[in-house]
Formats: C-alpha cells, structure tokens, sequence
C-alpha cells in the first residue's frame, strides 16, 4: 500500500505548478478573498474553518466553520493530504454552494512542495481546486541545512535533492521557526510574500491562528468569532 501511495504521490506531483521565482505575481481584485484553513477534530466528527480576508486592505472579513464525518482514510505520516485533504475541499465546496465563495489564494496548515515526494496537502488541494495554494507548517519534513538567523523573517532554505522547496522562516524574534512552501499554480517568493504581508504578532500566522481558534471552539461547542454553516 506504502509503495502504491508513494507513486500515487510522485505522479500527481508531476502535474503540480510552481512557478520561477520573480516570474509570477498574483492580480487581486478589490473583492477577491483569500482563505485560510485548519480542521480539528472531536471523536464522532471533524470540523474545518476557512479565514476570509480581503486581499487589497488585509481586512478581515469573517471565519466560517463547516462540521464532517470523520476521514475514513486512516493517518499516516506522509500522506496528511489524503487523510485531510477532502475535509478541506468539501468545506470549499459548501462555502461556493452557499455563499457563492470563491477564493483566489488558499493558503492551509500544512506543506506544500516541502514534503519528502514534493506533494503536501497544498499541492493535493491546488490540484483538486486549481487555485494557487500556500502550505505553511509548524513542523518540517524537510530540514534546512543552512542556519537560520535569530531576527525576524530571517530565513533558511529547504533543500531536497539540491532543490529548493520551501523555507524555514522566523516570524518573529526568539520564536521557532514556521515552514513555508509552494503549493500549486505560485512560486516560492510569491508564497513567502503573502505570508509576510498578513503575519502578524505572533508565532503562527495571523489568519490560520484566527482559523484555529474558531474551528477548536467549535469543536468544543463554545461560540466564538466565527459562523457556523451547515451543509
């Protein structure tokens, strides 16, 4: 099964996009949204948010929760995109059918190209949306051989194969470092672009951090500033 995942993941890798760096740069217009995801999990189900900003301003806009059965994809180390993956695009496919949402940059708490056969869960979703995906990561799977530096957004490259696939990046002074990559239909300077932009105060990215804490309350049942919306 291992074997049969492991091309599955290579072949599908193929077909992912990543453009050279300086030769793409995404065009918002004023009313394109940009989204940013996470899931938790409680023992009968799984619920997903999606942080809604405004590209143009940084403005945020609202965080939406949507509630699904549990994978039934056992996890494996490796092959996060198929355990979590669908639980992403369905709740995208629930925001387009109810609110008529589309967004134009995804960007999800997971990696992108910095994965041991270049397809994290950002590239799996670029795939499956074709819309340009961001993975930004509190662990590495894949190590920087170079030494990061101690300010902030100081910067370290991943290396797999002699290639650049993503970055250690230091958000702010004296915090651990996230891990930045590429998921799909963007280049590397573009990614870790948009995520300086929105970043914030913290260690974790403002707008998945907003998406964390919506979905665990919603896990909890508390309410919080989020919307339910029901498939």
């Amino acid at each position: 099964m291992k074997e049969e995942r492991d091309k599955e993941q290579e072949a599908l890798a193929a077909q992912v996009k990543i453009f050279p760096d300086g030769e793409f740069k995404l065009k918002f217009k004023d009313e394109d949204a940009v989204c940013s995801m996470d899931v938790a999990y409680t023992e009968d189900c799984a619920f997903v948010s999606c942080d809604i900003m405004r590209e143009k301003t940084g403005e945020w806009i609202n965080t939406f929760v949507t509630m699904h059965e549990l994978p039934t994809t056992p996890y494996q180390s490796g092959y996060f995109a198929y355990y979590e993956g669908p639980l992403l695009l369905e709740c995208l496919q629930i925001l387009n059918k109810k609110l008529k949402l589309t967004p134009s940059l995804v960007i999800v708490d997971g990696h992108g190209l910095a994965h041991p056969r270049k397809f994290g869960i950002a590239c799996w979703l670029g795939l499956k949306i074709d819309i340009p995906t961001i993975g930004v990561a509190k662990k590495p799977m894949i190590p920087h051989q170079i030494e990061l530096g101690t300010g902030k957004f100081s910067i370290a490259p991943l290396l797999l194969d002699e290639e650049v696939v993503g970055v250690a990046f230091r958000s702010n002074k004296g915090v651990k470092p996230i891990y930045i990559s590429p998921g799909h239909l963007i280049s590397l300077d573009a990614s870790i672009y948009w995520i300086k932009k929105f970043h914030g105060d913290y260690r974790i990215f403002e707008p998945i951090r907003r998406a964390d804490q919506a979905v665990r309350k919603a896990a909890k049942g508390e309410f919080g500033d989020y919307e339910f919306i029901d498939e």
